[in-house]
C-alpha cells in the first residue's frame, strides 16, 4: 500500500526540488520533512504539528491535501493511550493510624531515648576534646618596652594551665592572669592547658613578643628645682650683709642695684633699710623680719625637699 510519505517524496523529486530548497520555502525544518517522507511519525510529539506539516507540504507540492491526510491516517500506527496512574498522597498511608495512649507513650519513649543518646554522645565528645583556650593578652607579634608582661585569657573552669612551664591560677569564671619577665629581643610565650593533671589532651597556644628596653635618651632625667635669690636696692644706698650656703656674698653699703644669686641649701640676709631693700625667691617676694628697736631687718631661709622654709 502506498503511503503519504512516498507520495510526497515522489512528487518533490519529480519537480526537481531538493530537500534543502523545500525546507527553505515551506519553513519546515529538513529533519521534519525527512521524518514525513520516511513515514517516521513517532518523532513528532504533537499530532497537531504533524498534520499541519503534512498539509503545508501537500499544498506546496500541489497535491490534494485531503487525500494525502487520508493516506497518512490509514498508514500511521495506532498509539496506545496510557492511563496515568493516580498518585496517592503520602499521608494517606497514615490515615488509619489512631493516636491511642499506647501509641503516644511509644512515641514519647522513642523521643526520650533519642535525647538520652544525644546527651551521652555530647558528653563523650566533651570528654575526648581538649579544653578551649582564648588568649586576650599579649597580642601575637607585638613589641613592648616594659620588662614585666601580663599574660591573660580564659579557659575551662577547673583546668590546669602552664605558662612558660610555670603553673598558673584559674578563677571560678575560667579567667587567668600571670606576670612574666621578658628578656631583651624576641620572647616566645607558651601557654598549655589540660582538663586535669592526669589528662594528656591539651590545648597549646604560643605568642611572640619582642621586648625593646627604652634607651638612655628615652629615660626621663629628673629635673632639679633651682632657687634664685634676687636682691634689689631702690632709691638710696643701704647696708647689706648676705651669706649663701655658708659663704659671705655681700657685706657693705650697696648702691641702688638689682643682683641675683643661686641658692642650694640656705641663705641669711640683713639690711639697715628694709624699706628700700626688696628680696624675692624665684620672683616670689619675701617678707622681712624687722627689729623695732634697732630698725634692722633680717631673714633666714633653708631649702628642704625643694621647698623654701624661712624664719
Amino acid at each position: 500500500m502506498i503511503t503519504a510519505g512516498e507520495i510526497l517524496k515522489k512528487k518533490r523529486e519529480s519537480l526537481g526540488r531538493s530537500i534543502e530548497l523545500t525546507s527553505q520555502e515551506t519553513k519546515i525544518q529538513k529533519r521534519f520533512l525527512k521524518y514525513i517522507e520516511n513515514n517516521d511519525f513517532s518523532k513528532f510529539d504533537s499530532e497537531v504539528f504533524l498534520t499541519g506539516f503534512i498539509k503545508i507540504y501537500s499544498q506546496y507540492l500541489g497535491l490534494d491535501t485531503e487525500k494525502v491526510l487520508a493516506l497518512y491516517r490509514r498508514s500511521k500506527p495506532q498509539r496506545k493511550t496510557i492511563k496515568p496512574k493516580s498518585i496517592e498522597p503520602i499521608w494517606s498511608k497514615y490515615k488509619k493510624i489512631i493516636l491511642t495512649p499506647k501509641n503516644i507513650l511509644t512515641i514519647l519513649s522513642a523521643i526520650f531515648f533519642i535525647l538520652i543518646l544525644g546527651y551521652i554522645g555530647f558528653q563523650i565528645y566533651k570528654f575526648q576534646s581538649p579544653p578551649a583556650l582564648v588568649i586576650t593578652s599579649p597580642i601575637d607579634g607585638s613589641t613592648v618596652s616594659e620588662e614585666i608582661l601580663s599574660v591573660e585569657g580564659t579557659t575551662q573552669v577547673g583546668a590546669v594551665i602552664e605558662i612558660n612551664g610555670s603553673l598558673g591560677v584559674i578563677d571560678d569564671q575560667g579567667n587567668f592572669k600571670q606576670e612574666i619577665t621578658l628578656k631583651d629581643g624576641i620572647n616566645i610565650i607558651t601557654i598549655k592547658v589540660r582538663k586535669n593533671s592526669n589528662n594528656i589532651l591539651e590545648t597549646l597556644e604560643t605568642r611572640k613578643v619582642t621586648y625593646t628596653p627604652p634607651s638612655q635618651a628615652e629615660i626621663p632625667i629628673p629635673t632639679v628645682k633651682t632657687f634664685t635669690l634676687t636682691v634689689e636696692v631702690k632709691g638710696a644706698a643701704s647696708w647689706i650683709k648676705l651669706d649663701i650656703d655658708g659663704q659671705n656674698r655681700i657685706s657693705k653699703v650697696t648702691e641702688p642695684s638689682k643682683q641675683q644669686y643661686d641658692v642650694k641649701d640656705k641663705f641669711y640676709i640683713i639690711t639697715g633699710r628694709a624699706s628700700n631693700t626688696i628680696i624675692s625667691m624665684n620672683d616670689q617676694l619675701l617678707a622681712w623680719k624687722t627689729n623695732s628697736t634697732t630698725g634692722v631687718a633680717e631673714i633666714t631661709c633653708a631649702i628642704l625637699n625643694d621647698t623654701l622654709d624661712c624664719e
